[in-house]
């Protein structure tokens, strides 16, 4: 079924002019003058707002600019033609996070510059480089709708794993330790697989000694944690100097000592 360029803007609150683009050639329209003249027409009208070149927000003509309802976190998709939410931006999208942030984080390989717009910041960030040289560089990524956009995130192990790789990416230490323990259930396959293909010792600790914390929580077998140990640094890292920390021996780690009180007072839940 085609669909007319009134209508596809009148059903796509954010959009990119490659979007526009497959609806016109979809009409039989290959020009991309006729593309540019929409565009143009609708900006002359104030019916759409151009974020950066190639993404547009619909406007409503009768509301305020700065008040328009935009979900800002299909936004970040868009900034970049792989982007995908990620850190604390992917912990806000599958709703573990433990707060909200004006700064959105997506990653993306592509030559992407930061920007501002309407009081958020939006920071690309490139993938870790051993994920370039995996066999799975595009994976870990799956598709969610948010208003009627499909918003590209990182699955739930892959943001997990990318929090404790990168808590300053994700909002900090405390951060990070919440809104994990927020986490219902992982695919545990999934989980190591992304850590093995980041190859990070450190990691492949901070993420053993999270899962030997929830392992009741999140029924994690005993081999799996002894497949992550094995994997733990051969001498002490600290997950952030900063903070007043603890001696995890089986992990090689001096974690924050709020990692081990706080979930020292959470109760304990049922693993059956």
């Amino acid at each position: 079924m085609q669909i007319t360029p009134e209508a596809f803007l009148a059903t796509h609150r954010l959009f990119t002019r490659e979007e526009l683009a497959r609806v016109l050639m979809n009409r039989g329209s290959r020009s991309p003058g006729t593309v540019s003249s929409h565009l143009a027409r609708w900006r002359r009208q104030h019916r759409i707002l151009k974020v950066k070149e190639g993404v547009y927000v619909r406007l409503d003509p009768d509301a305020d600019p700065a008040a328009q309802g935009i979900d800002f976190l299909a936004l970040a998709s868009l900034l970049a033609p792989d982007g995908a939410l990620a850190y604390h931006t992917a912990l806000e999208a599958h709703g573990v996070a433990q707060s909200l942030f004006e700064r959105l984080t997506f990653v993306t390989w592509t030559k992407t510059r930061p920007l501002r717009f309407q009081g958020r910041e939006f920071v690309p960030v490139r993938p870790r480089e051993a994920l370039r040289r995996s066999r799975n560089r595009n994976g870990w990524i799956e598709s969610m709708d948010r208003s009627g956009a499909e918003v590209r995130v990182t699955s739930l192990e892959r943001t997990v794993a990318d929090a404790f790789d990168r808590p300053d990416l994700a909002g900090g230490a405390d951060e990070v330790w919440r809104s994990s323990a927020g986490v219902a259930a992982l695919d545990l396959g999934e989980l190591e697989s992304y850590v093995r293909a980041l190859g990070s010792r450190t990691l492949a600790a901070k993420v053993g000694f999270f899962l030997e914390r929830r392992a009741g929580d999140l029924a994690v077998p005993p081999a799996l944690l002894e497949r992550l140990r094995k994997q733990a640094p051969r001498s002490p890292v600290y997950c952030d100097r900063r903070r007043k920390s603890r001696f995890a021996p089986r992990w090689n780690l001096m974690v924050p000592e709020a990692w081990i009180t706080t979930s020292e007072s959470e109760p304990r839940r049922s693993s059956a």
